[in-house]
């Protein structure tokens, strides 16, 4: 991990210890039941062994595996896919890179990825639709994501969703991103 990780982990995380401050279970059994996989393992590990998670680390852990089938289900996911995605969760993958941790933004960053990506694959810059769609489906993914980590998080995956299906498309194709009022691109 670089000081840009570190810096960006600690301003966008918290420790395990505050996390599960004023809870009634102990630091030590969190541990033990998330080493045991029913609770996420940390999204980050500070060079100085420091726990990071998200702030709503424990939001669909409270809630339970069935609640978070159900709500999959009903956000449009396959039940094919559940137990997959339960498992990318408990990885603590979902809280390195959504703001909010839901079922229903589990369902929609998979579909915005696949969106953009079949885009891509088939530019078509000169229609007016294909910018359009291009333009939504990137702008939602840039709501529902996190920065990831400058270095390490594309040290342990490679590209990120975000350098994939938000940073490269509007590099790619800065017209499409340009507001019609100014003439400027979008910040990233």
């Amino acid at each position: 991990m670089t000081a840009a990780d570190v810096a960006y982990v600690e301003a966008n995380y918290m420790s395990l210890e505050e996390a599960c401050a004023g809870r009634p279970e102990a630091l030590e059994e969190v541990r033990a039941v998330a080493a045991a996989g029913q609770l996420p393992k940390p999204s980050y590990v500070l060079p100085d062994g420091t726990e990071m998670v998200p702030a709503d680390y424990f939001v669909i852990a409270d809630a339970g595996r069935d609640a978070f089938e159900r709500e999959f289900l009903a956000a449009g996911g396959s039940p094919n896919e559940v137990d997959a995605e339960w498992d990318g969760y408990l990885s603590g993958a979902y809280g390195v890179c959504l703001k909010e941790q839901t079922p229903a933004n589990i369902v929609r960053k998979e579909a915005l990825v696949k969106a953009i990506s079949g885009l891509l694959a088939s530019p078509e810059p000169g229609n007016s639709g294909w910018r359009s769609r291009l333009r939504t489906a990137v702008d939602a993914l840039d709501e529902l994501e996190r920065p990831f980590a400058p270095d390490y998080d594309r040290a342990r995956w490679g590209p990120s969703s975000r350098d994939r299906c938000v940073t490269a498309p509007r590099e790619r194709y800065p017209e499409v991103f340009a507001s019609a009022v100014s003439g400027s691109p979008r910040p990233q």
